[in-house]
């Protein structure tokens, strides 16, 4: 998971002196006076690692896709293009995937990126001690062959097209193979990418500068700080200031209510909100009361709450062929009379209490979220009692599956089973979080992967999506815009739903 602490961060606040007010959407901004080299990007978090491989943090999967690239990546159409492969077949059946590798490519210690490479990275990512997000990506490999310095080919024990989504994952970054040698990989990142590492300081900036090697070009921003600003006010009176050239925003209350001479970008992104149920022990054991909650959650309700109706309310699978449809295959709707009916079965007609985690930290709209979903729950006796956490602690918790339940913020996939491999599948990396393990579930989930047909693929994707909510293993809720907003004097910057900052290598300001 990805999740936006922003699946998966403390932030420590940062003062901002600027006292500026947001106006109104029809004035206009004053001329800025041009900074010094360095170009800021401001957000809410905070980046909290530097191991491409670990990371779970949204932003630090942002801020390290400019140090560093993937053999294959999502263009803005969420098709799978080239990145450090050229090109890319399938053979054997689906078992065994052969990438050509781009030549002329260094990595920032000036090494060249060869296949030898690859293989150590994909090495890195299966060793359990690793703790890699994305195993699971990669768990049907076998071994990955370096058939000359730039070839590669990846050998699977039973048959996945869907690697080759897996691999557009910034936790499947090329790392250089000397990098891992020396043990340098958590604390000083060495990418192919348009920018080099310079400096990190936790919970407050993170800086790069351009590659004057990168095989792309060299960009023409020097230096890049990601800097963290505790509230997206703040972050908006900073771009006022002409302190911060770039935010990165989620609240369409302050996102579309900067002046005309601000550019606001949005794109529904690659993620889902959700809450996720620990369904091993206590009262969210018994499915009757699991769906009871899926029922009496009122999702459009909790999508206006949250983000004033600016975005949409989905299911499992939020994107793309393979999107879940209906939403919920128990419950599209609320049904207060079956939520009812469903708490009888489950021996609790008067309902039952548990205890929903929340982080503001991460995701300032979970409490709104939650506020809204315990008001929901109320209606039919249920009692949803809110903990709301620091970053950290909600990460610990959350790693731990020490929680009833959580509001989480989850990276999605066109892929279905890059998004469930690793909570639900046979070799699932996260099931602790997940909280839900089933053979059935595990079954469907490998047959949709080793499926080499649309419709085939088409049917098991969609028994995921009737399987997970039939069986309220968690609680989908809605899909929401992000938002980036460029200063006046900012060209270029193109805002991706998979929120790769990489755009900034084509970016100018001026």
């Amino acid at each position: 998971m990805a999740h936006r602490f922003r699946s998966i961060g403390g932030i420590v606040a940062l003062a901002v002196t600027a006292n500026l007010v947001i106006v109104g959407a029809g004035s206009s901004a004053t001329t800025p006076k041009k900074e010094p080299a360095t170009f800021v990007v401001a957000s809410t978090l905070s980046v909290q690692k530097l191991d491409p491989q670990v990371a779970t943090n949204f932003l630090d999967l942002q801020a390290l896709s400019l140090d560093y690239e993937t053999l294959v990546k999502f263009n803005q159409s969420l098709q799978v293009v080239p990145d450090l492969a050229t090109s890319w077949t399938f053979s054997n059946g689906n078992k065994t995937l052969t990438f050509n590798l781009r030549k002329g490519v260094k990595f920032a210690d000036g090494h060249t990126f060869t296949s030898a490479d690859v293989v150590a990275t994909i090495k890195r990512v299966q060793d359990p001690k690793t703790g890699a997000a994305a195993a699971s990506y990669v768990s049907t490999v076998t071994s990955v062959d370096a058939l000359g310095p730039y070839k590669v080919r990846f050998n699977q024990s039973s048959p996945s097209t869907s690697i080759i989504d897996g691999l557009t994952s910034m936790n499947l970054a090329m790392l250089s193979a000397t990098a891992i040698t020396n043990n340098t990989v958590t604390t000083a990142p060495d990418g192919t990418g348009a920018f080099t590492f310079l400096s990190w300081s936790p919970n407050n900036t993170f800086t790069v500068r351009a590659n004057s090697k990168y095989w792309g070009g060299k960009p023409s921003l020097k230096d890049v700080e990601i800097k963290t600003i505790p509230t997206e006010q703040s972050i908006a009176s900073a771009l006022q200031a002409h302190t911060v050239q770039l935010g990165l925003l989620t609240q369409p209350q302050v996102a579309l209510h900067l002046p005309k001479a601000y550019s606001v970008l949005k794109v529904l992104d690659l993620s889902y909100r959700a809450l996720m149920l620990q369904d091993l022990t206590g009262p969210l054991a018994n499915v009757n009361n699991r769906l009871a909650i899926a029922c009496a959650v009122n999702r459009t309700q909790v999508l206006n709450a949250a983000v004033f109706g600016q975005g949409k309310v989905v299911g499992p699978v939020p994107v793309g062929e393979f999107a879940s449809n209906p939403v919920s295959a128990v419950c599209p709707k609320p049904d207060l009379t079956k939520a009812k009916a469903d708490l009888a079965r489950a021996g609790n007609p008067n309902g039952f209490s548990f205890t929903a985690l929340t982080s503001t930290d991460l995701d300032p709209s979970s409490a709104a979220q939650a506020i809204t979903v315990q008001s929901n729950l109320a209606l039919v006796g249920i009692t949803m009692n809110i903990q709301n956490l620091a970053g950290n602690a909600y990460v610990q918790s959350w790693l731990k599956g020490s929680f009833q339940a959580a509001f989480a913020y989850n990276g999605a996939n066109p892929d279905p089973y890059v998004m469930y491999g690793r909570y639900f599948g046979p070799i699932a990396n996260l099931s602790v979080p997940a909280g839900y393990s089933a053979s059935a579930l595990q079954g469907i989930i490998s047959r949709g992967n080793s499926s080499a047909s649309t419709i085939a693929r088409s049917r098991y994707w969609g028994q995921l999506s009737t399987y997970l909510t039939s069986n309220a293993v968690w609680v989908w809720l809605f899909d929401s815009y992000d938002y980036a907003v460029l200063g006046p004097t900012v060209k270029g910057f193109q805002i991706s739903a998979t929120r790769s900052l990489q755009a900034l290598a084509q970016t100018t300001d001026s």
